[in-house]
C-alpha cells in the first residue's frame, strides 16, 4: 500500500497520525448555554449505533450524514469491507452527536460552528425506539 495514495490527498502516514479530536470544550460550552441538550453521544467504535446508548425511548433518522473521509473509502476498498460493516465499526466522519430540542437547533449549530465550521444537523429523532435509519 503506497503511503502517498492519491485518494487521500496526502500521505497515508499523515492521515493515520492525525490526532483524535477532543470535544470537551465545545460540549461544556454547549451544556452551559441556554440550549436544551437532550443527549450527547461520542461516535467511536460501533458508529452511529452509539446513539442507542442514550436512555430515551426514541430512534434516529440520519438523513444528511457528514461527508465520509477518504480514509474510510480506502479501508472499505482495500479491505473489501461492506458498507454495513463500515458503519458498524467506524464513525464514518461523524465523531460526536448532540441531540437538542428542535427549537434550539439554530442556537446549538451557531455555538458549535465556532469550533467546528462544518457542524450541521444530520438527522432527527423518531418515535421508533432503538432504530437508527440511514
Amino acid at each position: 500500500l503506497p503511503l502517498d495514495d492519491e485518494t487521500l490527498g496526502r500521505p497515508l502516514g499523515d492521515v493515520l497520525l492525525e490526532p483524535t479530536e477532543i470535544y470537551v470544550r465545545p460540549i461544556v460550552e454547549l451544556l452551559r448555554s441556554e440550549v436544551d441538550v437532550r443527549g450527547l453521544a461520542h461516535i467511536t467504535g460501533d458508529g452511529l449505533n452509539n446513539l442507542r446508548r442514550l436512555r430515551a425511548p426514541v430512534g434516529f433518522a440520519i438523513d444528511d450524514p457528514l461527508p465520509v473521509s477518504p480514509i474510510f473509502q480506502l479501508i472499505a476498498e482495500r479491505g473489501d469491507v461492506g458498507d454495513e460493516e463500515m458503519h458498524e465499526v467506524f464513525n464514518m466522519g461523524c465523531g460526536f452527536c448532540c441531540v437538542v430540542a428542535a427549537a434550539d437547533e439554530g442556537a446549538a449549530l451557531e455555538l458549535l460552528r465556532r469550533h467546528y465550521p462544518a457542524a450541521k444537523r444530520i438527522g432527527s429523532v423518531t418515535d421508533r425506539a432503538g432504530e437508527i435509519e440511514r
